[in-house]
């Protein structure tokens, strides 16, 4: 059985509002050998707080509610990584809800978390939350008076705390990268288009190839969904439009895209270019080490636990927004026009 402050008091032969002042740190006027004598029994029977008690008087759980589309996706492990650690040094317990990318599944478990009795939620909304499923659950977490934050994926019109990536540079980068190459037919696999975030990878790569002057061209576009499949897909779609690179939006379309493109006899980065977008760890162990936008997302995670842990001392709602910056990691499966394999 668990040791209580009562089997303390007992052992020590001290009333329970003594032994309870000096565990709780509020033993101001009491002996300091008494202290002791308190202190070593309490790890001779391994006492430890009851946090539930605790929680109910204090009104706080000490516990981080996550709320992620994908827990099989490396990008959102890498993310978890760096929360998790964060929640770890500022004294917090970390409860993580998968929603397999399902919108119902993020209103569950925004129920669920609240019922646990958690001090606040970080989202990461699911691939089918468009602007309105978004505003739902947003809307629930207000009703609900839960302090939240906004991670990776992010309304469009919103006054609440963010933590985001600047997508149209990203989608810039890439696609400006490969036109720099001498590229000029240049698809591109996007993500989901209800999605902000795809939006603005796409803008970001519309924006880049009018600034090179070529044509932006609907057939060299295909919607994707951020899974490997549609990579394949694209591949298939797009071949007979005779692309010379492609951008995914993600780098496990990435990953689809070059898988099919060998089932074409197409080599990489020889007969076409690929750039994908995450950096996730894979991307350099490809048999050939993938060019590809890195988005910070460690770095993202710490974040959000930092400005969530503020909302939650503050007791009131922020509407801080951190934008990170992406960065291009030129590898191997790009290369110009006419020029040699660098592998």
């Amino acid at each position: 059985m668990r040791a209580t402050i009562k089997d303390i008091a007992n052992d020590t032969g001290l009333s329970v509002t003594t032994v309870s002042l000096v565990l709780n740190g509020k033993a101001y006027k009491i002996p300091e050998d008494t202290k002791k004598r308190i202190m070593e029994s309490a790890s001779k029977l391994n006492y430890r707080p009851n946090q539930l008690a605790v929680s109910l008087v204090k009104k706080r759980s000490k516990t981080i509610g996550l709320i992620i589309p994908d827990i099989g996706n490396v990008f959102y492990a890498h993310m978890v990584k760096g929360i998790e650690e964060c929640c770890r040094e500022h004294g917090r317990t970390l409860v993580l809800c998968n929603t397999n990318d399902l919108h119902e599944r993020d209103m569950e478990y925004i129920h669920l978390l609240t019922d646990q009795g958690v001090d606040g939620i970080i989202y990461v909304m699911s691939r089918e939350s468009d602007e309105t499923a978004g505003k739902e659950s947003v809307g629930l977490l207000e009703q609900l008076q839960m302090p939240f934050v906004l991670l990776d994926r992010f309304l469009t019109d919103t006054d609440h705390a963010e933590i985001i990536l600047d997508h149209e540079l990203g989608g810039y980068l890439a696609a400006k990268h490969l036109a720099e190459l001498g590229h000029k037919k240049i698809a591109c696999v996007t993500g989901p288009v209800n999605l902000a975030d795809s939006q603005r990878r796409l803008k970001g790569y519309a924006r880049a190839l009018q600034e090179f002057h070529i044509p932006f061209d609907e057939t060299l576009v295909f919607e994707g969904d951020y899974t490997m499949e549609c990579g394949e897909r694209a591949v298939a779609a797009l071949m007979q439009h005779g692309f010379t690179a492609i951008f995914a939006c993600n780098d496990l379309s990435a990953f689809g895209v070059c898988r099919q493109l060998s089932k074409y006899n197409r080599k990489v980065p020889e007969d076409i270019s690929v750039v994908g977008y995450d950096d996730v760890l894979y991307a350099e162990m490809m048999a050939v080490p993938l060019t590809t936008v890195r988005q910070p997302v460690y770095e993202m995670g710490i974040e959000s636990v930092k400005q969530l842990i503020s909302q939650i001392k503050r007791k009131k709602v922020e509407n801080k927004i951190a934008v990170f910056e992406p960065k291009l990691m030129i590898r191997s499966s790009t290369m110009g026009i006419g020029q040699e394999c660098r592998i």
